[in-house]
């Protein structure tokens, strides 16, 4: 069975309306939807000036309110807005140390915390910080003093699906990496595990990191992805169990002659395994030829499938296009999700992405590139989701296709963001990259049947939606922060 339940298909949007309700504060709009919707909600906070030296996280809805935290380079702030939106208060948060590095948010319902290090007498601390839905500390915990260090190491940091246990990796040599599994409860380290692979180099081997929500942490890495083929391409997988009295199991995964395109895995809780899904390819790493699928039994300690299937060649044109009729796989393509269903098996999300450096004319570098930098165009352009089964079968496949184009911005505002219901998910986009547009979404159930909606333009709001920096507050609601001209505003879309 599918993760998704098929539903009502409704007729698709015949018309789009923006009306602002008088009976509704101002800074709330109601705009016209499909998909078996009869609306959108938009509640738009007031702009607020963005420092140049502010990074920002939304932390998430806690106790009635949405909350921003800011990091002014060396001072932090809790921002909280009411449901309309509105700002109600502001709080400076009082953090360890020195050189603070802020490693992960973790929110509940209930509360949330920061994970960070921070420099003291020399020495590097790892620290984990509880507040409350007001931001009042309620517990400050030092996980870890990492000894003396003139350099502050790199970190990753990885949630477990309950939000229960955190694995945070640091490293400084490229050869070797520690792992910290937090249970963030109780607030105290788990284990504190040293990996060491046979010839690793981080930024070359290591691959990803995995929690189970019972703490066991998983890490892979890879060997020998190189066309030469002098030697064979496997995975290694290391196996860290939460019971402290077992040692680290390391299993080897041979891909015989496939080279790894992309790769993506997940722990699949609900049937204790952790999978993998990813693009494969056989001659060129360029080009993705087809997807593979895995799976590995933490219980049996050891892999119990591994399926490769190629593209088919209809699923090929209708990404690459009628000029490229009959080409072997897919060019500049990588996995952005990985979505489990219920049944074991996954829906593996990838995106065209490609970025063209290019010389502006001498006119343009008078004006616009003084330091005679190449300009860089970004294209983030069709979606694929392949829904496949537990057995490594493909199910169905869809490409959803869109069109966006932007130049020297990153791509802060291209892509997606994905809203997950158990029902069908929604890939809610900018059409177009400017400051005036349209949003729409695609709107996708368990079969692979989709709708495509307009849902509302930003001519009249003022916006430029960053919505891959989004955060789902609820099943029928997500906060997609906006940026233009240095201000910054938040806005809970609430799906009626």
């Amino acid at each position: 069975m599918p993760i998704l339940s098929s539903y009502s298909h409704a007729s698709f949007l015949l018309s789009l309306f923006f009306l602002i309700c008088t009976s509704l504060p101002t800074s709330v709009w109601q705009a016209g939807g499909g998909g078996g919707l009869s609306a959108q909600t938009l509640t738009l906070s007031e702009e607020f000036n963005l420092r140049a030296d502010t990074e920002y996280t939304l932390i998430g809805k806690l106790g009635g309110r949405s909350l921003l935290l800011q990091d002014r380079s060396t001072r932090f702030f809790v921002t909280a807005f009411d449901r309309r939106m509105r700002e109600s208060w502001e709080k400076e948060l009082e953090l360890r140390g020195r050189n603070i590095k802020l490693i992960d948010v973790v929110e509940t319902d209930k509360d949330f915390k920061l994970i960070y290090l921070y420099r003291e007498k020399g020495h590097v601390h790892l620290q984990v910080d509880r507040y409350d839905p007001a931001a009042n500390i309620k517990d400050s915990v030092t996980i870890a003093d990492l000894g003396y260090s003139l350099n502050t190491p790199s970190w990753l940091a990885i949630q477990s699906e309950d939000r229960s246990k955190s694995l945070v990796i640091l490293y400084n040599e490229m050869s070797r990496f520690t792992a910290f599994t937090i249970d963030m409860d109780s607030i105290q380290m788990i284990r504190r595990t040293l990996v060491q692979p046979d010839n690793f180099f981080f930024n070359q081997n290591f691959l990803q990191a995995e929690i189970a929500n019972d703490g066991t942490a998983f890490f892979l890495t890879e060997q020998n992805n190189f066309i030469s083929r002098r030697k064979a391409h496997q995975f290694e997988l290391f196996a860290s169990p939460a019971d402290t009295s077992n040692q680290i199991v390391l299993s080897k995964i041979d891909l015989g002659d496939s080279l790894t395109y992309d790769v993506s895995f997940r722990y699949d809780n609900l049937n204790n395994k952790l999978v993998g899904g990813g693009l494969y390819t056989q001659r060129d790493l360029s080009r993705a030829e087809g997807y593979f699928y895995l799976d590995y039994d933490p219980g049996q300690q050891r892999v119990t499938s591994v399926k490769f299937q190629k593209f088919d060649q209809d699923l090929i044109n209708s990404i690459e296009g009628g000029r490229r009729r009959n080409r072997e796989g897919i060019e500049e393509i990588a996995i952005r999700d990985l979505v489990l269903r219920r049944d074991g098996g996954i829906l593996l999300i990838a995106e065209r992405n490609r970025q063209f450096e290019r010389r502006s004319t001498a006119n343009q570098l008078q004006v616009v590139n003084t330091f005679n930098r190449p300009l860089v165009d970004a294209h983030y352009d069709e979606i694929l989701v392949l829904s496949i089964h537990p057995d490594g079968k493909l199910h169905w496949d869809k490409v959803l296709h869109k069109r966006q184009y932007s130049q020297d911005d990153d791509g802060v505002y291209s892509s997606f963001f994905l809203l997950r219901t158990p029902q069908r998910l929604r890939f809610l986009f900018n059409d177009e990259i400017r400051q005036e547009n349209t949003v729409s979404e695609y709107v996708l159930d368990g079969y692979g049947e989709s709708d495509r909606n307009s849902l509302f333009h930003t001519r009249d709001l003022d916006l430029r939606l960053r919505f891959r920096a989004g955060k789902q507050v609820a099943a029928n609601e997500l906060i997609i922060p906006s940026e233009r001209r240095n201000k910054l505003r938040l806005v809970t879309m609430t799906y009626e």
